[in-house]
């Protein structure tokens, strides 16, 4: 029995070893990022939760709780291999003896997926390219990027080298470029507006970004980076950032669209998990998990046949499209993916 909230890597690791889905499916390394969208409650018998926002996966990995007006309440052992998603509405739990529940940001694991899946296929053929992707994960730029553009974005990055002393990026000046530091250290000085002189706010090593708002608002740089040592920086233009983001790799299609497309022959592809599809999916849907795609495509898929791919909310269905168009496959992305879609819905629950 818990009796107080696990810390993120102990969640990672218990929801890992038990096969708790969608856990379960991701790379361990993935786990690392759980805490960014994941908490960890514990309720003591008879407490309640309740939360507004839509879009939340619930666990349960001790005791049992009440969802709502559901008849049957959940337990480790019916939310194991279909964790339930509140899409819409509110979320009212209460504990019916002392319990802990795992409560993820849906769009959170959408995310997550995707870009794992983009980094597998990406590290098949260029190693120095996955690294790049594993170390921008997190940077605002990246996140505003769409998934299919991110392999191109860190291919632009240019390479520099940058000595001890040297300041970077300076507060004030216009911001026209995004950094990845690479190797070395530095540090970070910004002077506010009562501040007589420049303070230290924070220190950056290996991994660490900056200049993120600079491609996504165009800025002034608020504050000035100084290298602490010799290291090597990747820096991605403000241009090249905008061309990207302007220039789409896949066919997306709205959802009323995505209706006529069926209608005349097309072939919706569902790429969520099992335990989603069997919630709700598309009525004669073909399941075919994004983490399963690229193994099991040429054997699901047939040449000759367009297809329209959906997930939840379009993210992971996105990241398909791309993959199976660099396959010569004939696909277009549901926009806002099952969130968005107003049509007929089939269950196998």
């Amino acid at each position: 029995m818990f009796t107080s909230p696990l810390i993120p890597a102990e969640l990672a690791d218990h929801l890992r070893r038990h096969g708790f889905a969608p856990y379960a499916n991701l790379e361990a390394a993935s786990h690392k990022q759980i805490d960014a969208g994941v908490r960890v409650l514990s309720l003591r018998a008879g407490e309640g939760f309740l939360s507004t926002n839509g879009g939340v996966r619930v666990s349960v990995l001790a005791g049992e709780v009440q969802l709502g007006e559901r008849a049957v309440a959940l337990t480790p052992k019916n939310t194991l291999q279909h964790s339930v998603l509140v899409d819409r509405g509110e979320m009212r739990l209460t504990a019916l003896c002392d319990s802990v529940v795992v409560l993820a940001d849906a769009d959170f694991l959408d995310t997550l997926a995707a870009w794992e899946e983009l980094a597998q296929h990406v590290g098949q053929t260029d190693q120095v390219l996955a690294e790049r992707m594993s170390r921008v994960k997190h940077s605002l730029a990246f996140r505003r990027l769409p998934l299919e553009q991110v392999e191109a974005a860190l291919a632009r990055m240019q390479q520099r080298r940058a000595v001890a002393g040297e300041e970077v990026v300076r507060q004030g000046e216009a911001g026209e470029v995004f950094y990845l530091l690479w190797s070395g250290r530095a540090e970070v000085w910004r002077q506010d507006l009562y501040d007589d002189e420049p303070q230290k706010v924070a220190e950056l090593s290996v991994g660490d970004t900056f200049g993120d708002e600079a491609l996504v608002t165009g800025g002034t740089r608020n504050a000035t980076v100084r290298m602490l040592e010799d290291g090597e920086l990747l820096a991605l233009e403000r241009s090249d950032f905008l061309a990207l983001m302007s220039r789409p790799l896949i066919d997306e299609t709205p959802p009323d669209v995505a209706q006529s497309m069926l209608d005349a022959g097309w072939r919706a592809v569902d790429v969520r998990y099992a335990e989603e599809f069997e919630d709700s999916h598309i009525p004669d849907a073909l399941l075919l998990p994004l983490s399963d795609l690229r193994r099991l495509a040429d054997e699901r898929l047939q040449p000759e046949q367009p297809y329209v791919l959906v997930c939840r909310s379009g993210k992971r269905s996105a990241v398909a499209a791309l993959l199976l168009t660099q396959r010569g496959y004939r696909v277009v992305s549901m926009q806002g993916g099952m969130n968005a879609w107003m049509g007929p819905t089939a269950s196998l629950a």
